[in-house]
């Protein structure tokens, strides 16, 4: 069973808290999302982050992908 759309805006993260789980700082992390070295999305212009993929982004980098 899936999550509905209503459901993922609810998990997603925002800068902060995505800079946190990675280690970076929020600046960090916007000039990554901008060159689209990590996978971010837009709502309303504010940057959000799927956590899901944010951790499967993470744990590839951390073998070397």
């Amino acid at each position: 069973m899936g999550s509905s759309p209503v459901q993922q805006f609810e998990d997603a993260w925002e800068v902060d808290r995505a800079a946190r789980f990675l280690g970076v700082s929020p600046k960090t992390l916007y000039r990554m999302a901008a060159g689209g070295e990590v996978p971010s999305y837009k709502v309303g212009g504010a940057l959000r982050f799927d956590p899901a993929r944010l951790a499967a982004w993470r744990n590839e980098r951390q073998r070397g992908g």
